[in-house]
């Protein structure tokens, strides 16, 4: 009995959390060797829309044109709510609409990463990162999609945000990168625990209606701590402002970058220790 806790004990340093064989150094590689996949995971990405429509005469563009039936629907009804000039809030709710489904939908689809790609991990030996990154693609796939009804409406209204909009390219940057890390924490986490997709479904659906997006941050002024205080806005809102032309709120960016630190290292931590676990939970 002696001798087995000796061999379990002398295994420990091996599977160390620090050794150059332990969790951290293997999690380090699988995003290395998942990030150098890209033709991969774009091309899973991609199939992963096109299925959805494989036998639709507009295929993907019904995406587009569902949402820019809803975009003009609630914008002719809330302007009149709100008392606001159609010309200022439909471009206003309109990338707001197609920003939130970028960041709501990969929240949701970030749920089902590993648990929705069982059959692949059981029998591939494929880095788990690339799930990740899939899920990602499938999402800059359908903003790219509904990102015609902005310039449709930009055109119609005739909106020339002007240089500024080049700092969209850097917002979509951060809010890709955090939509990798929320599915390195939410993948393992509802493969695990079945319920959890639920309850993250619900909360998102309360996120949207406490969001800027219906309404304007400017119509309560007096509780704008109610606006700084949510994440979601500020993410919002480096990606909103360069499509309006509106001013650059650099506490917005600031805010951004510093919850894409500490999610990016919350993220790393727990993909590190769950891991080697995640095919048995699938």
């Amino acid at each position: 009995m002696a001798e087995i806790k000796r061999g379990v004990s002398s295994a420990v340093p091996v599977n160390s959390r620090y050794g150059a064989g332990g969790v951290i150094a293997k999690a380090f590689r699988d995003m290395k060797d998942g990030l150098a996949m890209v033709s991969l995971w774009s091309f899973l990405g991609w199939r992963h829309v096109a299925r959805n429509y494989s036998r639709s005469v507009l295929g993907p563009l019904w995406l587009t044109l569902s949402m820019g039936v809803m975009v003009l629907s609630l914008g002719l009804l809330y302007s009149q709510i709100y008392k606001i000039n159609v010309a200022e809030y439909l471009p206003f709710l309109a990338v707001g609409f197609i920003l939130w489904n970028l960041i709501g939908g990969s929240i949701t689809e970030s749920c089902h990463v590993f648990s929705g790609s069982g059959h692949f991990i059981r029998q591939t030996n494929l880095p788990l990162t690339i799930y990740s990154l899939r899920t990602v693609c499938t999402q800059l796939i359908i903003f790219a999609h509904n990102f015609i009804i902005y310039i449709v409406v930009a055109l119609i209204f005739q909106i020339w945000p002007g240089p500024v909009i080049l700092l969209l390219l850097p917002a979509l940057l951060i809010i890709a990168i955090n939509c990798l890390f929320a599915g390195m924490i939410l993948g393992p986490l509802c493969a695990r625990y079945r319920d959890v997709p639920l309850i993250i479904a619900s909360l998102v659906q309360v996120a949207f209606f406490l969001t800027p997006i219906l309404w304007r941050a400017d119509l309560l002024p007096e509780r704008a701590y109610f606006v700084r205080f949510n994440p979601f806005y500020h993410f919002l809102e480096i990606a909103r402002a360069p499509l309006l032309g509106g001013p650059i709120h650099i506490s917005s960016w600031i805010v951004c970058l510093m919850i894409t630190a500490v999610h990016g290292t919350v993220a790393f931590w727990i993909f590190a220790r769950v891991r080697s676990r995640i095919a048995y939970w699938v």
